[in-house]
């Protein structure tokens, strides 16, 4: 029997790793058929990024190694397949997944590897095990590259498989010796479900816009025995990895099967979905479904950007900002979490039209939750191509990947490099930086809330635009403030040297453990470390709006009190104004100003005691839930 082994590694992130989903697939496809399993001896999974060392000490007598290539793990698999071939020259080398080029790149680049699998995998990478055990005629197998006689081929590009005959790896009881191995019993083991496959969309910058990328289904059957799997063997976590669930009418009924199992089996906790974005009313219907079931994890209501001139460029439509903000208010009015993409890089994005649009959705409603992603160039994407790059005058810039909250200096070693759009033809590296600044600081002080109380007074009361409030806020950070300035820029400190190519994009400090933050996540962290100074500071920007000293004194003392701290007891305090009530009523426009009422409020004790456990329950676990904000109750 000659061994295989699949190697997928995934980064442990808080207690948590997912299980080996796309090396599963592979392996559940290619042993349904009796030459593969009368050949073949499927050896362990390698599914967890450890050291290179420990990897390699898991592997024995290799006849085929397999590697599923991610842009988090490419260097790490790269490092461990030159090993591998070192010392088993005669192993085959097989690399596939989302990060290899549909070329021949890698052949030539790497001489460890013999064999590149371009696209889906599990026809070829069957037909290459069948082959490997034959006439060894890689010729006429599709979608692969392969090496022969030291030239490098490119076979035929062939349409994907329908899945009906696709096997589970689940079902068929691949990940069972994970989930029952001590060895993983103080790991929480997450797991991806598919339902479909492809996208009828074509945003540039997405895997799925590539040419072929043809929507289809796997049977009910399949998807309902995966639940059912991930259920009774206590998975928490379940991620869906369609594109756009709820794009055809069946999606509700896979909902419906999810929280039958939870109520069968209590798992799994979470069941989240990425929403099809253009038939709202059966999204919504879902995502209430998973709400009452405790299993959503808040509504992604993505724009990625607010610029039509953008929107054409990248091949996306949104919903107009009318609609956007009704969908925002009939999530709000159901007490569900919603969150809003934006795409920073993006071409024929300027900078006046980015923060533009940064504060539009403010506008529309939505103030609790927006992220800022950098636009990253993908192998297999339209952006990545020289067409586009030339195009929109594209620049970027590579940085080890310091996934957030991963461990510090972990995973360096062979980390993977990420490739950051950092500047177009519509927006200078400088402008991007700027943009930067402007994006993360309005995350920290609007969303998680630092200065979101006087921004929405102001725009009730006197009609102040977010727009002007915070543009004019980063103008004084950068021209007067004292401790606001230092802050940003010690939260971004490593931007220019990453832009001059000399440094990494990253941000850790010790005070809040030995972990990479989200830079909007740093900014708000080092800002409450620095409480009474921060507000100390932002006093002689906020004051200049306001006539009336009493009502500012009393707003600053609302604004100070409702952000959560680490080691506060229970406490009560009082204000002057009925501002409790005010912000309840936020979306009612009728309400502009507060009552001027004494009012008696109580703040519970402090969920935590320090600041690494507050920078884990506030600002990473609690971010969608809005635990920055102290839940008051009145007495």
């Amino acid at each position: 029997m000659k061994n295989l082994y699949l190697i997928q590694p995934s980064g442990i992130i808080s207690k948590s790793v997912f299980l080996p989903y796309a090396s599963g697939t592979l392996a559940a496809f290619a042993f349904q058929h009796e030459s593969i399993k009368s050949n073949y001896r499927l050896c362990d999974f390698i599914f967890i990024k450890n050291s290179i060392a420990e990897a390699f000490a898991k592997i024995d007598n290799p006849f085929v190694a397999g590697f599923s290539c991610y842009m988090w793990n490419i260097e790490y698999n790269l490092e461990l397949a030159r090993q591998v071939k070192e010392k088993w020259p005669e192993c085959t080398i097989i690399f596939g997944g989302p990060q290899i080029p549909e070329n021949t790149e890698y052949l030539d680049k790497y001489s460890f590897i013999d064999i590149l699998i371009h696209g889906e995998g599990e026809m070829p990478f069957y037909l290459v095990l069948e082959q490997l055990i034959g006439d060894k005629d890689f010729s006429v197998i599709d979608n692969i590259s392969y090496k022969k006689d030291g030239k490098s081929f490119k076979t035929k590009k062939a349409p994907p498989c329908p899945l009906d005959d696709f096997p589970s790896p689940y079902e068929t009881g691949l990940f069972d010796s994970i989930v029952n191995n001590p060895e993983y019993k103080d790991l929480s083991l997450d797991a991806v479900v598919e339902t479909n496959r492809g996208c009828p969309y074509g945003c540039i910058y997405c895997y799925w816009a590539r040419s072929g990328s043809v929507f289809r289904t796997f049977p009910m059957r399949r998807v309902k025995n995966d639940l059912e799997w991930l259920a009774r063997n206590k998975i928490k976590y379940c991620l869906c990895a369609d594109g756009n669930f709820g794009i055809i009418d069946r999606d509700e009924k896979i909902a419906d099967y999810a929280i039958e199992v939870r109520k069968k089996y209590g798992y799994p906790h979470r069941f989240e979905t990425a929403s099809e974005k253009n038939k709202t009313d059966a999204a919504f219907r879902i995502n209430q479904k998973l709400e009452i079931a405790g299993l959503n994890r808040g509504v992604c209501v993505a724009v990625q950007s607010m610029n039509e001139k953008t929107l054409e460029a990248i091949g996306r439509k949104n919903l107009s900002v009318n609609k956007f903000a009704q969908e925002l208010n009939k999530y709000r009015k159901h007490n569900i979490n919603t969150y809003t993409d934006l795409m920073l890089g993006l071409p024929e994005e300027t900078l006046e039209s980015f923060c533009k649009g940064l504060f539009d959705i403010i506008e529309a409603g939505q103030h609790y939750s927006i992220t800022v992603h950098r636009c990253e160039v993908f192998p297999n994407t339209p952006i990545y191509s020289d067409e586009i790059r030339n195009k929109y005058k594209i620049k970027t810039m590579r940085s080890q990947l310091c996934q957030k909250h991963n461990n510090v200096n972990k995973d360096l070693d062979f980390s993977s490099r990420s490739e950051v759009i950092i500047g177009t033809d519509a927006m200078t590296p400088q402008e991007w930086y700027t943009a930067e600044r402007i994006s993360i600081s309005v995350q920290s002080f609007h969303s998680m809330g630092l200065l979101r109380f006087f921004a929405v007074y102001l725009r009730k009361a006197h009609n102040v635009s977010y727009y002007d409030f915070y543009m004019k806020l980063y103008d004084w950070i950068e021209n007067e403030s004292r401790v606001l300035k230092r802050l940003l820029d010690h939260t971004c400190e490593n931007f220019v040297p990453f832009i001059e190519g000399k440094s990494n994009l990253y941000f850790a400090d010790e005070r809040f453990g030995s972990i990479y933050w989200d830079f909007e996540e740093a900014l708000f962290l080092c800002s409450v470390a620095e409480f009474e100074a921060f507000y100390d500071d932002v006093k002689s920007y906020l004051g200049r709006y306001f006539d009336d000293a009493e009502l500012f004194n009393d707003l600053l003392r609302y604004q100070k009190e409702m952000i959560a701290l680490p080691c506060k007891d229970e406490r009560i305090f009082e204000t002057q104004y009925d501002w409790h009530e005010y912000f309840r009523l936020i979306f009612d426009p009728a309400v502009t100003h507060p009552e001027k009422k004494k009012t008696a409020l109580k703040i519970p004790v402090s969920e935590t005691d320090n600041w690494f456990d507050y920078a884990r329950v506030v600002a990473w676990y609690g971010r969608r839930d809005e635990k920055s904000i102290n839940p008051a109750e009145y007495v």
